[in-house]
């Protein structure tokens, strides 16, 4: 034995500097596990400390790949600041999706927002902003102006629901983008226009003008009001490209980025409510439009099947149009030709 060493006095043991093995002790650090960057692998107090460091890097990894989520979630999660611990996945075996990641950020601004205006409102006079003006002007024209009449019809959602699930990995790969139930409320609605134009119809004089294209537009919820950016020629589109410019539109929507164009060239405007406890609610017409189709949260619907009690999940799908170029029956034969395209998507979307 050597007097005075520095390392280890038993030979089979690990080399280590006293202040290295004080400074494990201290850290709970297992000494068996560090790689000694001292002369014959001794342990120096900057292993331990890399060790550390290493070992928490390594945990965090570890526990990030144990959440089951598509590499799309992950990018948008670390972009967004979002924890993927706390959103429930919505795919297969509950993996966390790409949608799933935009609401949890859309829910976690809404809450900052909130929290940052918590000030108390009563009393105060709030002045309207510009864009809350020229809104309240085309509302009251609307709602003055245009004669409403209103539809409803309950639309199930089962087989929608199922086809999205069955394509939304492939869609994913080949588009980059998380194909959302609106995109397929934005095609089938471009098709029954198809079958129906008069509902792209606006009324200029005394005269009815069917709108050559149909561009339909989604409504989306700011902090001043709604806004309705619109996909050009929606008809002609396919699902992919639909979902790219419905995520963009909304993304630019909410930044303030829109062009005039982008906001005024909607034939049809779609509104949902699906996100809140909602069922049903009757929207008033954007103008110059003649329809508005709203759409209320999926609900639970008990029904006899072959004499068997099931569970089937219905939407309430509503139809506002002007009265002054639309009929009834017309208004009624739409929504239901609309509601028919949405329970067979199999056979409404083949080639999409």
């Amino acid at each position: 034995m050597i007097h005075g060493s520095n390392t280890c006095t038993n030979p089979n043991a690990l080399r280590c500097i006293p202040a290295a093995r004080w400074m494990a002790r201290r850290k709970g650090v297992d000494l068996s596990l560090v790689k000694g960057s001292g002369p014959k692998g001794t342990i120096l107090v900057k292993d331990i400390e890399n060790f550390r460091i290493t070992k928490g890097i390594s945990e965090v990894t570890i526990q990030r790949e144990r959440i089951y989520a598509s590499s799309l979630a992950r990018k948008l999660a670390e972009k967004k600041g979002v924890s993927l611990e706390d959103i429930k996945g919505t795919g297969t075996r509950c993996r966390v999706m790409l949608g799933d990641v935009i609401k949890a950020a859309e829910k976690q601004a809404i809450f900052i927002k909130e929290k940052e205006g918590e000030e108390n409102l009563f009393g105060q006079t709030i002045p309207m902003s510009q864009m809350r003006k020229v809104i309240a002007k085309r509302m009251a024209q609307s709602a003055f102006t245009a004669p409403h009449i209103y539809f409803f019809a309950d639309v199930e959602m089962d087989r929608l629901n199922q086809l999205r699930e069955e394509v939304l990995l492939d869609f994913e790969k080949e588009f980059m983008i998380r194909i959302s139930v609106n995109d397929f409320f934005i095609k089938a609605v471009a098709f029954t226009i198809r079958e129906f134009p008069i509902l792209n119809a606006t009324l200029k004089g005394e005269e009815i003008y069917v709108c050559p294209e149909i561009n339909v537009g989604l409504a989306v919820a700011m902090e001043e009001g709604l806004i309705v950016p619109a996909i050009p020629k929606a008809d002609q589109l396919g699902l992919g490209k639909i979902a790219q410019m419905r995520s963009d539109l909304v993304d630019r929507a909410r930044a303030g980025k829109l062009k005039l164009e982008e906001i005024e060239r909607g034939t049809f405007t779609i509104s949902s409510l699906a996100q809140f406890d909602i069922i049903f609610f009757t929207a008033i017409l954007n103008p110059p439009q003649s329809g508005i189709l709203s759409i209320g949260k999926t609900f639970d619907h008990l029904s006899l099947r072959n004499g068997q009690v099931a569970v089937k999940k219905m939407a309430r799908f509503g139809l506002s149009v002007d009265h002054r170029i639309i009929d009834g029956a017309v208004a009624a034969a739409f929504l239901q030709s609309l509601k028919n395209r949405l329970e067979n998507p199999v056979r409404t979307f083949m080639h999409f």
